[in-house]
């Protein structure tokens, strides 16, 4: 923890940095997920404060580093040029957590250009009013407003789909009511045709039990993936609990008929089509403190984590079905030492049969120090891991201010992370070296 300045000022509560920022609580929550400097009476307790020279020099380094577009979405290209890249368990409630993506992009006014799946005439942008439909000069075509009672927050990228049984514009949103910061309804993915007109809406309203206690609605969606692969037109959806941490996958067919569910004690940020009936994820699991990716059988989804029954992170009400495979990804060195939020996994597929999954180890300032892993598809096997440039500069600069008492060169992991856990249903948890 900084030592304080002696002309800073310091607030004793949520209450005092919110007047102090001129937000509600619930977004200086959310802002402390992205580094906001909050510290916490004794390390992990749940009264907190903050200094004011520390939020205003955050402030300061924040403001020029937000990026143009949802700074949880990994950018690993540069892993293919020759020159490479560069939580302690999550503290619950997580509701600040959910939106922080669609929160940045209403704060700079961001336009959301949507994926292509095919050629179209249409541009479609994404803006915290609506949709809006260009064509290729640029004139508007159509426009898709939403709700002016509510707050609309936009998760992940819309995509525009030209073939199968439902072409068009699929989004997902979540919304609140202007007037009510804690009145957050559930997720909504949407279906737009090809003349903005609602077609097709989802939301989740599963109530799944742990250990006795039932969670629902709301459920906030968190990814969305459309595969049109050999005729097939299915969608992949993830949601995570408003509050707390179980997070569901269900797949809709053609029909938009629910094809099973699996249930996750954790958060599910990611969601990719590798194959016919592979689906990938990626998060982060509670019950094993780490970045999380599987592999599931789309065929045979109703199920939920390998975790055992009658534990703390078993799903009572769940189906039995298990990944085909699955990965914790261990905190880093940096994480740990800097009680930094819990290193989610996000990835990217590439052609070739590659997928890259990227653990953010650390949050604003330094986003991109992060662990990189590679594995092929569909099998997924484990290829190589290692960390970013800017994750060994962060090394640095720890080790400058005696946090660290070691340099990269005598750093146990100087070559990458050494070891992962890899769940299969044929031997269960064991220890996989990387190296």
């Amino acid at each position: 923890m900084s030592e304080p300045l002696p002309s800073q000022e310091r607030l004793d509560s949520w209450k005092a940095i919110a007047e102090y920022l001129q937000r509600d609580v619930a977004t200086v929550r959310r802002w402390e997920k992205l580094g906001l400097p909050v510290h916490r009476v004794g390390g992990t307790g749940r009264s907190v404060f903050a200094y004011t020279a520390e939020i205003d020099e955050w402030l300061n380094r924040a403001k020029p580093l937000l990026p143009v577009r949802d700074p949880l979405l990994p950018v690993l290209e540069p892993l293919l040029s020759p020159t490479p890249l560069k939580r302690s368990r999550p503290a619950f409630p997580w509701r600040w957590l959910v939106m922080t993506a669609a929160v940045l992009a209403v704060v700079a006014g961001l336009l959301v250009r949507a994926r292509w799946t095919d050629a179209g005439d249409l541009r479609v942008e994404v803006t915290p009013a609506g949709v809006i439909a260009r064509d290729s000069a640029g004139v508007e075509q159509w426009r898709h407003p939403f709700p002016a009672t509510h707050q609309t927050f936009l998760f992940s990228e819309p995509v525009q789909v030209t073939g199968g049984a439902h072409p068009g514009v699929y989004f997902a949103t979540s919304s609140r009511m202007r007037r009510s910061a804690d009145q957050v309804e559930s997720g909504v993915l949407t279906v737009l045709d090809t003349r903005g007109r609602p077609q097709r809406s989802f939301s989740f309203t599963d109530q799944v039990t742990f250990q006795g206690t039932s969670y629902g609605s709301p459920w906030d969606l968190t990814a969305f993936a459309v595969n049109e692969q050999e005729g097939a037109h299915r969608v992949a959806v993830a949601a995570h609990h408003h509050v707390w941490e179980p997070s569901l996958v269900t797949i809709l067919d053609e029909a938009w008929q629910r094809r099973g569910t699996f249930v996750h004690a954790g958060w599910i940020e990611a969601v990719r089509w590798i194959g016919r009936e592979r689906l990938l994820i990626a998060g982060f699991s509670t019950a094993h403190d780490g970045g999380m990716i599987a592999l599931l059988d789309a065929a045979a989804l109703e199920g939920q984590g390998p975790e055992p029954a009658g534990s703390r992170h078993f799903c009572e009400t769940c189906g039995t079905h298990r990944p085909l495979r699955m990965f914790v990804l261990p905190r880093s060195e940096i994480n740990r030492i800097t009680a930094s939020t819990f290193n989610r996994t996000l990835v990217e597929t590439f052609a070739g049969g590659r997928v890259f999954a990227r653990t953010i180890e650390m949050h604003l300032p330094a986003p991109d120090a992060d662990a990189l892993y590679e594995f092929t598809t569909p099998s997924l096997d484990l290829v190589s891991a290692r960390f970013s440039d800017r994750y060994w500069e962060m090394h640095r600069a720890l080790e400058a201010k005696g946090r660290i008492t070691h340099t990269r060169e005598e750093c146990p992991d100087r070559d990458g992370p050494r070891q992962v856990q890899m769940w299969e249903p044929a031997t269960g948890w064991r220890t996989v070296q990387v190296r």
